[in-house]
């Protein structure tokens, strides 16, 4: 179901972005754990203590500091952008542009076409994310080698981080499936993740606010949960199905919708 040809093209086309934001992501990464100091970021907490940033800083170790930044903050809105820019471009931007009417003239089905380029989107984030999370590991070994760090638990925030963004893929491929226009594509396609981002973040540094969580799916990606060995599997199971739902929905609303011929 998958074809070789267009693989290769989209491989092609996207691989120069695909690259960078690997690179970025594995970077900004490295420095954090590379920089870490317990002692530094404690001081900093009775800086801010009483304060809504006390709350973003997490506990005094590594992965707490990570939970409460890189996978809460950073990591999630830089991986949301590659996400929507990477949908977009794979059917609403060739749609619109007129590119997809020929890659339709050919013998090549409809279903191929969009399996292919949902393939193309899941294996560039499983690579970015195997690449992550091996420079992570990397950096630990060399500058936290004394520190009580559990591995396990660093890679299970680097697979509920991936689901969290296999689902959000979801939502941006349906939505440039269904759209014709990167303008519309994009008003749901980037509008409901980005949405999804600041519902979580706002309900973090503000008590009060608690109650926008139950409306992100950013929720799921539970970081203290994970970090504290508590019953995180069927959060992760949900962001799971999501992006199964939402990938299987694409396929079907891309082949029976009109195109601009």
């Amino acid at each position: 179901m998958i074809n070789g040809t267009i693989f290769k093209q989209t491989l092609r086309t996207n691989v120069k972005l695909w690259l960078m934001f690997t690179i970025v992501l594995s970077i900004l990464q490295v420095v954090m754990i590379a920089v870490f100091d317990a002692s530094t970021l404690n001081d900093v907490g009775h800086l801010v203590e009483g304060t809504a940033l006390a709350g973003m800083l997490g506990k005094t170790s590594l992965l707490g500091m990570l939970s409460s930044t890189f996978y809460s903050i950073h990591g999630v809105i830089f991986l949301i952008i590659f996400v929507i820019m990477t949908a977009n471009s794979l059917i609403a931007s060739q749609v619109d542009r007129g590119s997809m009417a020929y890659l339709l003239s050919t013998p090549t089905k409809r279903s191929t076409i969009i399996i292919t380029q949902a393939f193309y989107l899941i294996i560039a984030l499983v690579v970015m994310f195997i690449m992550e999370t091996a420079a992570g590991i990397a950096t630990i070994q060399v500058f936290q080698s004394e520190a009580d760090i559990v591995i396990a638990d660093f890679v299970m925030l680097n697979v509920g981080l991936f689901l969290l963004m296999f689902a959000i893929s979801g939502i941006s491929f349906f939505f440039s499936s269904y759209c014709n226009l990167t303008k519309n594509s994009l008003a749901f396609g980037a509008g409901i993740p980005i949405a999804f981002f600041l519902f979580q973040l706002l309900s973090s540094v503000d008590e009060s606010l608690n109650v926008l969580s139950n409306f992100t799916i950013n929720a799921l990606f539970d970081t203290t949960a994970i970090l504290e060995g508590e019953n995180y599997w069927w959060k992760l199971l949900v962001l799971l199905g999501i992006g199964v739902v939402l990938y299987i929905a694409s396929l079907q609303v891309f082949k029976r919708k009109d195109l601009p011929l």
